[in-house]
């Protein structure tokens, strides 16, 4: 029998799957890529990979398959991802919604520590008695309820993500999949070119290798030390973010689909390789679903990228 996921969490599957070390060297696509970091290289290497030895069973996970609380939104915990025993389930497919924790919640104090005391107290109060009604149904009243109780004046940002479908994969055949990627490639050359600032930064000070500057939260906010260049660190982060947008993430996003629809196209594991993550069952395509109450879950929604 046959189990279904969706991209999303086969991002995550692939993520945390042991690369074998003969592989790390092998080549991601039929074309050298010169601007992708090693350990980018390697996560793509890690998407092929998988996909080939899955069929056999052949596979070595490094950690487990929780989802742990990223303590951004109202309804967020942690839990394991879902494996579907039907294709079409509508879970697959369907939108998940959700609020997003205020960062006067969020945060100690205005710094980067999250206070997990602050947003499960959040998280409970607007849970408890009228206040998640009032909140879709009579705003003012929820807003002054809200700041009687943590002088907050604006209310929760809603958020909506839909699900990736195993489906979804992409609309594209093989062949227009390697011509979206030699075309992206050849448009790298053409940014490189386009300006004597741009061959500077992404060429010369091999920085379009970089772009963990703008993606990374690690990096992202911090001196960039490897900065020889005549440009500050702003120019250089403007031109990564539109490097990595323009280029660099499509290109990626297509590569997946490209092994993806080339090893795997439907997305489906054996229950042997499900059960090594700790993957639970979808409560409504697996037959269970009269003894739960059923709520989507957002692991089938939640946007992934390397």
């Amino acid at each position: 029998m046959n189990y279904f996921i969706t991209k999303a969490n086969f991002i995550r599957m692939s993520n945390i799957y042991k690369i074998e070390k003969e592989s790390e060297n092998l080549p991601i696509y039929k074309r050298q890529i010169k601007f992708f970091s090693k350990i980018e290289e390697n996560q793509i290497m890690s998407v092929k990979q998988f996909l080939i030895h899955c069929k056999d069973d052949l596979v070595t996970f490094t950690r487990s398959g929780l989802i742990k609380d990223t303590y951004s939104f109202v309804k967020e915990q942690a839990h394991y991802a879902k494996y579907h025993v039907d294709e079409n389930c509508s879970c697959l497919s369907s939108v998940y919604r959700d609020l997003e924790i205020p960062v006067e919640i969020k945060y100690k104090n205005g710094s980067d520590q999250l206070d997990i005391e602050a947003i499960e107290n959040f998280r409970a109060w607007f849970k408890s008695g009228d206040i998640e009604e009032l909140y879709y149904n009579n705003q003012e009243r929820f807003i002054y309820k809200m700041e009687l109780k943590f002088n907050l004046k604006n209310p929760p940002k809603p958020i909506e993500f839909n699900g990736s479908g195993i489906q979804r994969i992409s609309n594209f055949s093989e062949k227009e999949l390697e011509e979206k990627i030699d075309d992206l490639i050849r448009k790298a050359s053409e940014f490189y070119n386009r300006s004597q600032k741009n061959r500077d930064i992404l060429v010369n000070a091999n920085f379009s290798r970089m772009t963990y500057y703008v993606t990374s939260k690690k990096y992202c906010n911090i001196e960039i030390d490897r900065n020889n260049t005549i440009y500050s660190d702003s120019e250089i982060r403007e031109l990564l973010v539109e490097f990595y947008k323009n280029i660099k993430k499509p290109l990626i996003n297509y590569l997946v689909d490209y092994w993806i629809l080339k090893l795997n196209p439907n997305l489906d594991f054996s229950e042997n390789i499900l059960e090594q993550l700790d993957f639970e069952p979808c409560k409504k395509c697996s037959g269970i679903e009269a003894q739960y109450i059923f709520t989507e879950d957002v692991d089938d929604f939640e946007p992934i990228f390397f």
